[in-house]
């Protein structure tokens, strides 16, 4: 049945192209909630039929998804293909569009981000959504430059996705939710935790950009003798609490290691140029431990690692 429909869009696409010779697309609601064929339009282009309507529609130049349900990030994944630019014309409208946007425009070379209905949105400046879209416009001189270097990539949390290790050429990344900060309560009190999530960027061997919402990072070498912590640690940079079991090994192989040099929060230009609004230390960074950006703040903040025996 896919194949045959796809041929008949074929045929649609051809004479529309005679008339507007523009790039087409067709998207299709996914097969989710288990849901059974039949029981939902289980011809369209979806995820596990993409080679056929490649097959039967050749004259369609991407094939898209429309989301409304859970597993964001696998149903993106499987619409990123060599021959499938990912665009996502159709999604729920959520207070957490502008961090699944970011997600997919820094992890998959997105080409477009569409929330279903936006323009019945809040246009208050600290609506999530005004202020992720605000964010998003700024970094898009360097995302777009950037895109398909293999020099990016987006990072998306919630309560059972919280954590993502990267690796940039011997530097590793630890990226996770902001709640899993031990000194933030809403991370054990039943407070519901919002997707976060946002854009990594390599400017250079020691220089990254790290923006968002909810999430925080830190650095090490890839090849470093990593320390065994035995206890949670405080904002101040001490044991979280106290007690015979808060102990930490600090064996040290005599490798190489990274740490953070400085943390500036920017804003970037039209012309992909920073411009520089602050300088975070102490606290801000745990001293030093990481770099963050809470849940409700939306920020840009350029890292300059150095290294040290």
């Amino acid at each position: 049945m896919a194949f045959h429909y796809a041929q008949y869009v074929d045929k649609l696409a051809q004479t529309a192209r005679s008339i507007h010779p523009i790039p087409l697309y067709v998207n299709a609601a996914m097969n989710s909630r288990g849901r059974k064929p039949g029981e939902y339009p289980s011809a369209g282009p979806l995820a596990h039929l993409i080679d056929i309507w490649h097959c039967g529609a050749p004259h369609i130049d991407l094939l898209a998804p429309d989301l409304y349900d859970k597993g964001f990030v696998d149903w993106v994944a499987q619409y990123k293909l060599p021959n499938n630019p990912l665009f996502i014309p159709e999604i729920k409208r959520s207070m957490n569009n502008s961090v699944q946007a970011l997600y997919v425009f820094a992890e998959h070379d997105a080409i477009g981000f569409s929330p279903f209905s936006i323009e019945d949105g809040s246009d208050s400046p600290q609506d999530p959504l005004v202020q992720g879209y605000g964010l998003m416009k700024e970094l898009m001189p360097v995302i777009t430059s950037n895109q398909g270097k293999g020099v990016m990539n987006g990072l998306f949390f919630d309560a059972q996705n919280k954590e993502r290790v990267l690796q940039y050429d011997g530097v590793k990344l630890t990226c996770r939710h902001y709640f899993t900060l031990p000194w933030d309560p809403r991370a054990t009190d039943g407070s519901i935790w919002p997707e976060g999530g946002g854009v990594v960027l390599r400017l250079s061997k020691d220089e990254f950009l790290i923006a968002g919402n909810g999430i925080v990072v830190e650095f090490e070498k890839a090849d470093v003798h990593s320390q065994t912590i035995n206890t949670k640690l405080g904002e101040d940079g001490f044991a979280y609490q106290g007690g015979d079991h808060a102990q930490q090994d600090t064996s040290w192989k005599g490798e190489s290691r990274v740490g953070i040099g400085t943390v500036d929060e920017v804003s970037i230009q039209a012309d992909g140029s920073f411009q520089y609004v602050r300088r975070l230390n102490g606290d801000q960074t745990h001293q030093g431990r990481h770099v963050r950006i809470s849940v409700g703040e939306f920020k840009i903040l350029h890292v300059k690692l150095y290294e040290y025996k």
